[in-house]
């Protein structure tokens, strides 16, 4: 059985998928702190250029299952709340705290904030 993505899934040009691009954030980027999370962003050149997101949660946060949890909450609610903008991109990692916030509401404030931030 082959899994496809929906109209609402997340395309790869959206995605941070080499580890040289999640490099090039984290070095360069700017920080943004949250209570959950932080975020780096770094603007890439070029006028239309889709915004990308990548995840980190490592394993000091918790368990397989926890980590993945967080990182569908997060990549929902950047779904239901507005993608990375134009022209950026993005590296999200976990703080140690979210391992206890396990709601999709929890990263609602965080998530905000960064967003904010970068429009």
């Amino acid at each position: 059985m082959s899994r496809t993505r929906g109209p609402q899934g997340i395309s790869k040009d959206q995605r941070l998928r080499q580890r040289v691009d999640y490099v090039a954030v984290q070095s360069v980027g700017t920080k943004i702190h949250g209570r959950h999370l932080i975020a780096m962003a770094r603007r890439r050149t070029g006028p239309s250029l889709a915004g990308r997101l990548g995840l980190t949660v490592t394993k000091k946060v918790g368990n397989a299952v926890v980590r993945n949890r967080i990182k569908r909450l997060v990549r929902e609610w950047i779904r239901l709340h507005g993608w990375v903008p134009t022209g950026w991109d993005m590296v999200v990692v976990a703080k140690d705290s979210a391992a206890g916030q396990l709601h999709l509401d929890d990263f609602g404030p965080d998530l905000s904030k960064i967003l904010r931030q970068l429009s």
